[in-house]
């Protein structure tokens, strides 16, 4: 099928409008995040250490604010708003986005991840630009395929936009949202996410390099290693995926979801008091991980506060992201698991087996296995060496996850 001149131009457009939506929320974060925290980008200082450098009892109020924020702001969205439609709806075709609630709560997603919230942040930029190109495509006579083409990429520029990955964000727009890897949708999803980050590069953020360690080395015996890992991550996702699946289920429009909001991310401030990194996104758990500047008892201590923080927030009804979430889980259970086996069958390097296990344990939380291996070369830079054993770790984790749900619904 080809394209049309006028379908050519809100390609670009999108781009260009994802691109702002990933740079203005950028800004905003980091302008939060810099008020809340007390410091500036003069200190050349990351979210984690900022987080780290203050009090407990200084962790522990902005989290109750963040409650108090989250929960009224949610229950007024969901109580007055035009009603939250997920991307995935949207591309589908059966609901469309309203452009204002959907900037509204996708704002709001920022404001709290910026103060502390344990979930991602890429989320609201991949909406509101979906939100905001809904409305557009409304303005044009074009075709539903187009409607759903454009949408789609204007998520996927959204997520290229805040995290600097174009070639992983076309991937996850064809991935998991457009579920086809034609022509058509390839260049549109490329060109769309190229676009994005071009503009955000451009619109202050710069050429970020989320992670800027060097490489851990792959070390010796780490295929066997990566195999066995595959198959720890895979139990740990299903287990997570139960866990998330046991929450109780409150309207979200109920007044009552206000106190929940409030003790919940209390409780995820009381454990940020103990482990600082479980708050924002993971990145800072990301980074000791990576560089293996962590105990393997810390580690487990993270994987178990930020998997508790999650589950708190998700309960309390707020909205964000599980990628980087998801990668920081993978990491500390891999760090913990690769210690082990240093001890018991042969020395592995822990830098490598905690980037591999984010790796996979993305790739498989969020149901994006090839995303997930090209977005966390994209975030690092390290080398495509390392495409071995993530090949060996998520090839294994994918089919143990296979094994066990059949085996989980076989007991049924």
């Amino acid at each position: 099928m080809t394209f049309d001149k006028r379908l050519i131009g809100l390609i670009i457009v999108v781009g260009f409008i994802a691109g702002l939506v990933g740079a203005s929320y950028t800004h905003l974060m980091h302008s939060i995040q810099h008020f809340v925290y007390n410091y500036s980008s003069a200190d050349h200082m990351s979210f984690g250490a900022a987080v780290a450098r203050v009090s407990p009892v200084e962790r522990l109020i902005p989290l109750i604010i963040c409650g108090l924020i989250g929960g009224v702001g949610w229950f007024l969205i969901h109580r007055y708003g035009k009603g939250v439609v997920d991307i995935k709806t949207a591309v589908s075709g059966k609901m469309e986005m309203n452009p204002i609630t959907t900037v509204l709560h996708a704002t709001l997603q920022i404001i709290t991840v910026a103060i502390g919230s344990p979930l991602g942040r890429e989320v609201a930029p991949r909406e509101a630009s979906a939100g905001i190109t809904t409305f557009l495509v409304k303005h044009f006579d074009i075709k539903q395929e187009d409607r759903q083409l454009l949408i789609a990429c204007a998520a996927g520029a959204g997520l290229a936009a805040v995290y600097n990955s174009p070639l992983s964000a076309a991937i996850f727009t064809l991935e998991t949202l457009l579920l086809t890897w034609n022509i058509r949708a390839m260049s549109a999803a490329l060109i769309c996410c190229g676009l994005a980050t071009f503009v955000t590069r451009q619109a202050g953020v710069g050429d970020v390099i989320q992670y800027t360690m060097a490489q851990p080395s792959l070390g010796s015996h780490y295929v066997e290693f990566s195999i066995a890992l595959g198959a720890i991550v895979a139990l740990g996702v299903v287990l997570f995926n139960i866990t998330q699946g046991k929450l109780p289920s409150i309207h979200r429009s109920s007044p009552v979801m206000i106190p929940i909001s409030i003790v919940a991310f209390t409780l995820i401030g009381a454990l940020a008091m103990y482990f600082p990194e479980i708050l924002g996104n993971g990145k800072a758990g990301n980074e000791l991980t990576f560089t293996n500047d962590i105990t393997w008892t810390y580690a487990l201590g993270l994987f178990g506060s930020k998997w508790a923080a999650v589950l708190l927030a998700l309960a309390a009804g707020a909205y964000g992201g599980r990628i980087t979430p998801s990668m920081m889980l993978g990491s500390t259970l891999a760090i913990v698991f690769g210690t082990f086996w240093s001890i018991a069958v042969a020395p592995i390097s822990l830098g490598m087996a905690a980037f591999i296990g984010a790796v996979a344990f993305l790739g498989l939380a969020q149901k994006m296995p090839m995303t997930s291996c090209v977005f966390m070369l994209e975030l690092s830079r390290f080398s495509v060496e390392m495409l071995f054993p993530i090949a060996l770790t998520m090839g294994t984790a994918l089919m143990v996850e296979q094994i066990i749900q059949s085996k989980l619904k076989s007991d049924k």
